[in-house]
Order: C-alpha cells, then structure tokens, then sequence
C-alpha cells in the first residue's frame, strides 16, 4: 500500500472497531471476550475419561456413538448444556468435560460422572409406569417416510421375545399411550392405534426428520451392550477457577502495561505505533477465540500473554534497523522503508520457526497443551500481520507529518565497539559446563519425577475450615482405600482457606464411589472441618504412557524440522553445520528448563513439553536473527575473517536480543508473580521453568549458538587443510 497520511486514521478506526468487536462481539453468531468460553480449569468444572467394561475388544464406531448419544442426553436430563461429549475410537474412550454453572453450590460431580457410565435401560411402559418391553429386545431402529402421509416415522424391529411382549402389551393398550423411556426420561408417548404382532412397528407425530432421527438414535443407544466406567478424572472448583481468571486478568493487563511502557520509553515513535499493532493483535486474538467458541483455559492464557511478549520481537528488528538506517545517515522516509525491508528475512523465519513448533504441539498434544499451541499459533500467524503490515502502513504514514519528523521521536542506533565473544568462547563453554553439571548433581540428590499426568495415580484436595489432623485425614483414606496415602496442608490464597491435598500411591485411578467415601469418611473423623472437595486429578497409568510418547515425539521432530529448515533456509552457512549448532543451542536451553523442574522439585507433566516447545520456538528465532545477520555480511562479501565477522554480527544483534528477551521475561515474569500471589499451581510449574527457559534462550544465542558453529567451521577447515597437505 503507497504511504499516505489518511492510511494511519484509516488503520486507527479499523483497530477501534476490532477492539469493539472483540470485547463485545456483534450479535448471538459473532461473540467477543463478553461471551467467551473458557475451560474447566478456569470457571471450574469436571472432565473424566470412560472406557467399555466387560468387553475383550475396542467397540465398534457405531456402539461408541451410541454411547455419546446416551451421555448426551443424560446431560440434558441434569440441565448440563455446556459441555464437550466426543469419542475417541482409537481406544474405544469416550470423553466428558463440562464446566460448572456461574452459581453451581450443590452439584455432585461424582455422582454425576458415575451415573453417566451406567448402561443405559430403554423400555416401554404403560400409563401406571409398569415396564412391558424392555429395549434390549430391540433389535434396530431407523427413520422411514410414510408414503400415504408423507410423515417421517421411526420403524422399531423386535427379537422374537420383544416381538411376543411387545404384541401383548399393544393388544392391551389399544387408544392408550404407551411411553418409552430412556432409564426414568420419557423420550416419547404414542398411542397404540391397534395391536401389533410380527415383530415391527412404527412410531408416529414426530415433527421433522431430524426429530425423528433423534428419537431412532436414541432408541438404539438404548440397546447399548455395554457399560461404562472411569478412573479418570479430574474436577476443580468454582471457586479456584473464578479466582484463577482474576489473577490471569490481572497479569495480562499489567503485562501488556509493562510492554508498552518499554517500547514507548526505548523506541518512541516507532515503539507508540508498536503498541496501537499490539493491540490490533490482541483484539485479533480474542475473536480467534471467542467466535468459534474454542474453550480458552489458563495455559491458553499464559500463551496470549507470551504472545504478546514474542510479539515485541519483530518490532523489535524492525526498529532496531530503521535505528540502524538512521545512524547511516538516511532519511527518514528511507530509513523507514529499508528497515522495514532488511527486517521482514528475519521476522518471516522466526515466525516459521515458531509456528510449526505450535502445530506440533496441537498435533501431539491434547487440553491444556492444545490451548497453548492454539493460542501460540494463532498469535504467531497474527503477529505478521499486525507486528509487519499493519505497523508499517501507520509508521509510513506517520512520517508524512512534520510534526512526526522531529529526530528526537526516533532511536537511533550508535554504533557499538564490537565484543569479542568468541575470544571469550573457552571460558563461556566453561561457564556454561559448571552450571549444567551442577543443575544435574542438584537434580540427581533431589530426584526428579514423573507427574501422575504419566504415571498414573490420584490427587484430592480439600476445602476446610480450620487446621486439619493431616495423619488422621491419612489414616481414614487410607482405611477406605486400601492403599498408600500421605497428606499435606497448603492455604489458598484467593479465599485464605486451608486446604488438604491426598496424594493416593499406586498406580491404579479412583472411582467415584471411593472418592464419595474418602470425603465422607474425613467428615466422620473431623466434622469440625466440614470438608468439601475441592480438585480431583486421577488418571490411569497408560494414559500417562500415551501423553509421554507423544510429548517425546513432538519434541524431537521440533528439532529436525528446525534442523532441516535452518539447513535450507541458510546454505550461504553450510546450512547442516548451522542447524546442528542452533539446535546444540536449544539443547542446552531444553536442558536448563529440565534442571529447573528437577532444582525445584517440579514433577515432570504436560507443562513441561509446553514450555520446551515454546523455547525451541523462542530461541531458535533468537538463533536466526543472528544467523540472518552473519548471511548478509557473507554475502557482501566481507573480507574480515570468520571470528571477526561473527563477533560483528552478535554485536549488532545484542541490543534486539537483550530487548526481546527482557520484554518476553517481563510478561512471564508477571505471569510468575501473580501465579505465586494466587498459589495458582498449573501457572507456577508453567512460569517459572518458562521464565529460566527465556533467560537460557538469550544466552545460547549470544554466547553459544554463534561459537559452536565457528568452532565447527574452523575445525573443518583445520582438518581440510591436514588432508590437502598429506
């Protein structure tokens, strides 16, 4: 688009309308943040996996859909609307997750989860509610048109006992209703025109063929031959969730504060533009969720907040190079322009980068983990958009403006005494081997872990009202259960009430009845604490073994793909030396974050695989913005030798690289802070090893990246030259 000075009004109003549209939406069919749809562990909620009894094999799609129909409308009876029912046909699973209502008090969500895996019953009843056919003697139904009327009627197929049963029943209700029933929910009452025998019937007065469809569906759910258990669930409270979202508010709108507050102060004029593209992508980001209701949990959150730091990225590059142009003498029209045009190599390959580690991880991933990679994606995808294109044409314009002319609104980049890092390189391999070794004795003596997410087993926590007997809240647990428990007292810091976490040994899940017992069996040794529940997290141990092996695929094609695409993208390097010494560099950061989780006694679960994606993501775009530098000084032909032309190139990066990293700490850091103020565990345990994760990502750039491929190349040439001697 020509620069013209209407483009930035026009671009203003454009940003004001979709900062209306993303906070309010426009009408039932366009929702905005008002309307949003968050998961489960935000507005607090239950999710349980359930698998087939008493069948040797995985069921057939038909019995699995079936199954969905039936907990569907088990749902609706218990007035559940908002909820996910879907069916994983892989391993013959079907999945429940449902939030609670905004004023939920009295729900049981055990026993809501125990009777949806029960057999559904379908039978025909007679007006007094006495059964007269039961629906397991129904052998089919299906939808049919009455050619006479036109209708659409539902066509029922008995067994030869149903057909005898069903044939006695019409005779003696002729003109009377005869319900059908699905467990104690009347799903339809026609009336018996005259006796019927030979094994078929029709049911008529439905409405539509959909509602006739709905009826036959529910007919053959109702055949169902087998029943549904689970030992795997996980609920959380109202009230953790709504306090959960406060916090992530809170640190999202001090992030973006904070972000701004930077950019404006380092970068001025460009840095004010900067922020008006920032929120453009915000507001994008909102409506990527909002309008196609995709549930946004806290992980998600935490992604919209990283995003928002990574976005600074590219107008970071882009600015640092029109400071660049300027510092050369360049007008600022041209410096504009050209800083535009040098910085887009750079911004297009970190965003690639990125983006496919965030597909991957929703490929691989599942929940909280598809959230983060959803949110992640889409901000990187919006990021070009908004951090490039939309922020050139307003800048552009700007500069059109006389008063938008004065030097003092720029940066300008001096220019600075290059370092030399590789000078430095044995010492900094040093450095960075006594800080690996240490991390891992620390580790080792404090032994790291595997999180229930993948091992399998139970985790309960509690509300209560004063100081629990956390040995005898053991014992009686441990007398229900039959199986080891150890308890613990921790204090929440939204409600400042005290609460008792059982962490259950064994492998095995935890039913529901057992869980009812366990809460009642607290409440019977110490009424005084009226304990109610508050978090349910159990899962069966090969569940856990699927979410690792997946976890573990993902990460190691990250890595190729990061690999084969540096190796393409930047031949001029010798592409292969380039992408193994970027990934060398990711290595270290992916160790660092695995140090931290063992340091800090974290268990390893799902939050780990986000944040090492994220930082493969987020370092090796640090990586190529470096490696983007050392190409264009190779390719104008610098003459200066390989040592002086990379210390260079770091050197003329290391202002975008600190500036980069200190914005995405500061967001995360936020992210930390408010997690430890609310004791918000799921943001903690994601924060702090990002946060570690960030600062590594920073120094293998700097210090790492760069000096393994030079030692790299130089050891090549040194061994080329043995060979031409010999």
């Amino acid at each position: 688009m020509k620069a013209n000075k209407r483009n930035i009004w026009i671009v203003l109003c454009v940003i004001a309308v979709f900062v209306y549209v993303a906070i309010f939406g426009l009408g039932s069919d366009f929702k905005g943040a008002v309307d949003m749809r968050f998961g489960i562990d935000i507005r607090g909620g239950v999710e349980a996996i359930f698998e087939p009894e008493g069948v040797d094999k995985v069921p057939s799609a038909k019995d699995l859909e079936s199954a969905r129909i039936v907990m569907e409308n088990r749902l609706d009876a218990q007035n559940i609307v908002d909820r996910e029912v879907t069916v994983d046909k892989e391993h013959g699973n079907i999945i429940v997750r449902f939030p609670w209502k905004s004023d939920e008090k009295d729900f049981n969500p055990e026993n809501a989860i125990a009777e949806l895996g029960e057999t559904a019953k379908l039978t025909f009843r007679d007006p007094e509610g006495n059964v007269l056919v039961e629906g397991k003697n129904v052998s089919s139904s299906d939808v049919q048109k009455d050619q006479q009327t036109g209708e659409y009627v539902v066509a029922l197929k008995f067994d030869k006992t149903g057909a005898k049963d069903f044939a006695k029943a019409t005779a003696e209700l002729v003109g009377k209703p005869i319900g059908i029933y699905m467990d104690e929910e009347q799903i339809s009452n026609p009336v018996v025109q005259q006796a019927i025998d030979g094994g078929e019937a029709v049911i008529n007065g439905m409405g539509s063929q959909e509602e006739a469809k709905a009826l036959s569906e529910k007919i053959n759910a109702g055949a169902l031959p087998f029943s549904l258990k689970t030992t795997n669930y996980n609920t959380i409270s109202p009230t953790l969730g709504s306090g959960a979202l406060k916090a992530m508010l809170m640190a999202a709108a001090v992030a973006f504060t904070v972000v701004c507050l930077f950019m404006i102060l380092y970068y001025r004029l460009p840095g004010l533009i900067a922020c008006l593209a920032m929120v453009f992508q915000m507001s994008m980001q909102i409506l990527v969720l909002s309008v196609p209701q995709y549930t946004l949990t806290l992980p998600g959150i935490a992604g919209l907040i990283l995003s928002l730091g990574m976005a600074v990225d590219a107008n970071v590059i882009i600015n640092e190079r029109i400071g660049e142009e300027l510092n050369k003498g360049s007008s600022l029209k041209t410096a504009v322009r050209m800083g535009y045009k040098n910085a887009f190599s750079s911004v297009l390959d970190g965003n690639v980068t990125t983006a496919v580690v965030a597909v991957i991880l929703m490929i691989f991933g599942s929940g909280t983990m598809l959230s983060f990679g959803y949110t992640l994606l889409t901000g990187v995808i919006i990021n070009l958009l908004a951090g490039v294109w939309l922020s050139r044409i307003m800048l552009s314009s700007a500069v059109l403006y006389p008063v938008f002319q004065k030097p003092k609104l720029f940066y300008v980049k001096k220019e600075r005494k290059v370092i030399d890092f590789l000078g430095k390189r044995k010492a900094i391999f040093l450095f960075t081997a006594v800080v690996l070794i240490t991390g891992s004795i620390i580790s080792g003596v404090r032994g790291v872990t595997l999180d229930t997410q993948f091992t399998g087993g139970v985790i309960l926590k509690y509300t209560c009202e004063g100081t629990p007997d956390i040995e005898k809240a053991a014992d009686a647990a441990e007398d229900v259960l039959n199986r080891p428990v150890s308890a613990q007292l921790t204090k929440d810091f939204v409600s400042d009430q005290n609460k008792l976490v059982l962490n259950l040994g064994g492998k095995q899940g935890l039913s529901p009845d057992d869980q009812t017992k366990v809460l009642e069996a607290l409440n019977e040794i110490q009424p005084d604490q009226k304990y109610e529940s508050s978090e349910t997290y159990a899962v069966e141990p090969y569940i856990g073994a699927r979410a690792l092996r997946n976890s573990g695929i993902a990460i190691v094609l990250a890595a190729v793909f990061i690999v084969i695409y540096i190796a393409i993208r930047f031949s001029t390097l010798s592409g292969l030396s380039a992408g193994v010494s970027g990934v060398v560099a990711l290595i270290h950061d992916v160790f660092i974050v695995f140090l931290v989780f063992g340091v800090c006694k974290i268990p390893i679960n799902d939050a780990f695989v986000s944040v090492v994606l994220t930082i493969i993501g987020y370092s090796i775009n640090d990586t190529i913005v470096l490696y983007d530098r050392i190409r264009e000084h190779m390719q104008g032909h610098s003459k200066e030798g390989l040592v002086p032309l990379v210390n260079r190139s770091i050197t003329e990066t290391l202002a975008r690289s600190i500036n980069t990293a200190l914005s995405t700490i500061f967001c995360v850091a936020i992210i930390l802070v408010f997690g430890l103020i609310y004791n918000i565990d799921s943001i903690i345990v994601f924060a702090l090893p990002m946060l570690a994760g960030m600062i590594s990502g920073c120094y293998s750039t700097i210090c790492i990246a760069g000096a393994v491929w030079v030692t790299w190349k130089e050891k090549k040439s040194k061994n080329k030259s043995i060979k031409q001697k010999k």
